[in-house]
């Protein structure tokens, strides 16, 4: 009985292994052809379109598009959402949807578009974002350009305090929601919010408030 017991479960293991080719569908492939499998791998490698390498590329073309003029600066707007303009009124906050940014105007009363080249030309560090800081010179806590993908935005209910009527405040709070990137340039005194929307980037968010003006 010891003896046959091993070359019994031979038998076994050998008919299982033959049954599990014999009912394999005549001509399936075992592997993917070189082209396919190339394809697979380089989609599954591809960094994903939020990623900091990805939206380095898109951040620059919008920098172009904020120095140069208001039709290219529109094509970072949602036709049907727009974008939200961010701003200080005393100690409340305003905030005021645009489709078309020609008029709006900056702080010091110039046009906001064309920005200033030589603040807006910055490549963001992907880090915590700076807070502001009323006891530093620059009202920030750090200086310089910062991106994150923490939606700072959507914590904060800016919206609340705001004044809007209750169907702008659901929209707002319901668009918040959705921040894909957040980038803060302290040279501009200026956060940016945008959204990815089915594979097209939209700035849907500007702050505007200069920190410790209220």
């Amino acid at each position: 009985m010891k003896t046959l017991l091993p070359f019994a479960l031979c038998c076994v293991l050998f008919s299982f292994s033959c049954g599990s080719e014999t009912d394999k569908p005549s001509g399936t492939a075992d592997t993917m052809s070189a082209k396919d499998s190339l394809k697979k791998k380089l989609t599954e490698d591809l960094p994903p379109s939020t990623g900091i390498e990805q939206f380095e590329w898109i951040y620059s073309s919008f920098v172009a598009a904020a120095i140069t003029d208001a039709r290219r600066f529109n094509v970072f707007i949602h036709p049907d959402d727009g974008l939200w303009i961010i701003r200080s009124t005393g100690a409340m906050p305003e905030m005021v949807n645009v489709k078309n940014i020609l008029r709006v105007k900056a702080n010091n009363g110039d046009s906001l578009i064309p920005m200033n080249r030589d603040k807006m030309y910055c490549t963001p560090v992907q880090e915590q974002l700076p807070k502001p800081d009323c006891e530093t010179k620059t009202f920030w806590s750090r200086n310089g350009c910062f991106t994150s993908e923490a939606n700072t935005f959507s914590n904060e209910k800016i919206w609340d305090a705001a004044g809007l009527t209750e169907s702008d405040s659901k929209k707002v709070e319901e668009l918040a929601g959705r921040i894909t990137r957040v980038v803060i340039n302290t040279e501009m005194n200026m956060r940016f919010y945008f959204t990815e929307v089915n594979g097209t980037w939209y700035l849907t968010f500007l702050d505007m408030r200069v920190p410790c003006s209220a």
